[in-house]
């Protein structure tokens, strides 16, 4: 038997057509769990200022993007550019290539930005800085 469903998320209202419904097995994605289907890598700002950057990749072209310090996001893409100096005068542009399921964080030592995967625990598994 189907039945004709309507549920809210955060987000939208959509309307489901079900074979089954159990009211008590919906639950929202969160950005990680949601980037792992719709492809995506997981950025988050660990920085004392706002963070601008661009994520791209091979079919889909850079798109500014901005973190505030503590908020994480997920972007498409398999690269991120950015700025590696956290000095306010000065600008040096780096690319990092991003897992494009992983998760990873913007931090700051000293004067540099450097981004850190968080699937491992060394911090250098799946994604590679060029500058």
């Amino acid at each position: 038997m189907m039945l004709q469903a309507n549920f809210t998320t955060s987000q939208t209202e959509k309307d489901a057509t079900l074979i089954s419904f159990e009211e008590n097995c919906l639950s929202e994605l969160s950005s990680e769990q949601a980037s792992n289907i719709v492809g995506g890598f997981t950025l988050k700002n660990n920085t004392e200022a706002p963070r601008i950057f661009y994520n791209f990749g091979e079919n889909l072209p850079l798109k500014q993007q901005t973190l505030q310090p503590g908020e994480s996001g997920t972007y498409q893409g398999e690269f991120l550019l950015y700025n590696s100096s956290a000095s306010k005068p000065g600008i040096s542009p780096a690319v990092f290539r991003a897992d494009p399921s992983g998760s990873f964080s913007l931090n700051q030592s000293g004067t540099k930005i450097i981004p850190t995967d968080l699937n491992s625990a060394s911090g250098s598994g799946n994604g590679s800085a060029d500058c």
